[in-house]
């Protein structure tokens, strides 16, 4: 009876800070799209604007700009990231359901794409909630926007390569890989080991994708 009342609500988005499990278990029942995307979208908007408004624009290097551009470069660029946030969001979410999919696919799981969206709109909450906790506290305390408070290079301040890579060991990225292991299994259906390995192959894929961004980082500063 137990099983058959978790199955017959719906996903919880504050469930996946608290019983993530159950609410994988719903989301292979009954997997919700809309209020969730439109709900993070939002919310990443926001986050990115803030972001934005975190960048010291005085520091660009080869810029010197009056007190009236400075303040037309913060509105622009302000402006210009939360058009992104507002459109890389759910763009971001159906590529890593395409991708979670085409997994459950080639280990002959019967999940199917509307399940692996939810699943990847859901457990998207909690890069959500350490974006806006570490902007929030950025901030408050005029701090770096592109270093994690949460990660690794918080405590070590190193910049280009190694910076980047430390940037991405972080608590929230972390977290978010353990329930993406834990969702592939519940939702997709895969074995453990399978849903271990694949999860390990994207934490290298994000590590290596942050050291190129470092590598780059560095070249535009010499």
């Amino acid at each position: 009876m137990e099983q058959e009342t978790i199955q017959k609500k719906k996903p919880s988005i504050f469930g996946m800070i608290f019983s993530p499990g159950v609410q994988f278990e719903r989301i292979r029942e009954k997997p919700v799209i809309w209020v969730p995307l439109i709900l993070f979208t939002v919310l990443m908007t926001i986050v990115t604007a803030i972001t934005a408004l975190n960048v010291d624009y005085t520091a660009v290097p080869g810029m010197e700009m009056s007190p009236e551009e400075l303040e037309m470069a913060k509105i622009f660029g302000i402006a210009g990231a939360a058009v992104v946030g507002f459109f890389v969001t759910p763009i971001t979410y159906l590529f890593f359901a395409l991708i979670f999919w085409a997994i459950a696919k080639i280990a002959k799981s019967d999940a199917t794409f509307k399940q692996m969206l939810s699943f990847s709109i859901f457990i998207g909450f909690i890069s959500i909630i350490g974006q806006i906790l570490n902007q929030l506290i950025i901030l408050v305390i005029d701090g770096d926007p592109t270093i994690m408070l949460t990660s690794v290079n918080s405590f070590v301040g190193a910049d280009g390569i190694l910076g980047a890579v430390l940037s991405t060991i972080e608590v929230f990225t972390i977290w978010y890989y353990i329930l993406l292991t834990m969702g592939l299994v519940i939702v997709g259906k895969l074995s453990k080991p399978a849903a271990t390995i694949i999860t390990i192959v994207f934490f290298i894929l994000g590590l290596i994708f942050a050291a190129v961004g470092g590598a780059f980082e560095g070249m535009t500063q010499l």
